[in-house]
């Protein structure tokens, strides 16, 4: 498997990459033929900045933004976001203000809570939820009600990858989509048709990385 991986670069800016790898994987609630392997653009300073410069193009000159709410390990992004959107420049509107960058905090029910001492921040602000990749939704999803408790409001979302352009029918501002992956499908685990074909599972995911089966 490790063999069957290829680089996807970014239309706006060839420097944004990331790179999929073809498989058989199975994350807690689907089913994937591919993985998306973000880790440069969550750990590499570079890259993080370059792609931070192009997800902050749509929230410059008419967005107001409190705090950004990190999903997936994105914080290193999200901070260089919030540099981009800090900038002074012309129609530029957060210039000279000051933009948090927060974490939920994954309840036993599956839900999403805050802890006390974050909860001042983002109660009533302007939020940008940044995630790292978005497939059948529900993570973000639940992670909108949870703003939507704390009387947040929602400035726009933006991820690395996702398969829809919404989700709760609220706009998704990202870098990747299912045109720049050709093929790439997911499946409730009991529709998978990879496993109704008769092919075994080759990894584990998760917003951390995959686990060969056999431990390789």
């Amino acid at each position: 498997m490790e063999n069957k991986f290829f680089t996807v670069s970014s239309h706006e800016n060839s420097k944004i990459t990331i790179e999929v790898v073809a498989g058989h994987f199975a994350t807690d609630s689907s089913h994937r033929n591919h993985y998306i392997d973000i880790t440069e653009l969550k750990s590499s300073s570079s890259a993080a900045k370059s792609a931070a410069r192009q997800l902050a193009v749509p929230y410059l000159s008419n967005t107001d933004i409190d705090v950004i709410v990190c999903m997936d390990g994105t914080e290193i992004l999200a901070a260089y976001l919030a540099d981009e959107l800090l900038q002074a420049g012309v129609g530029v509107v957060n210039e000279g203000t000051d933009i948090h960058l927060v974490t939920p905090i994954p309840a036993s029910d599956g839900h999403f809570i805050f802890h006390e001492n974050v909860q001042k921040m983002i109660a009533g602000a302007n939020i940008v939820l940044m995630v790292a990749s978005m497939t059948a939704g529900a993570t973000v999803s639940r992670v909108l009600e949870c703003l939507e408790y704390y009387k947040c409001k929602l400035a726009g979302i933006s991820a690395v990858f996702s398969t829809s352009p919404e989700v709760d029918g609220r706009k998704v501002h990202s870098l990747f989509t299912l045109e720049d992956i050709p093929g790439y499908r997911f499946f409730k685990p009991s529709e998978c048709e990879m496993c109704k074909e008769g092919k075994k599972l080759d990894a584990f995911m998760n917003s951390e990385g995959y686990t060969h089966l056999d431990g390789k």
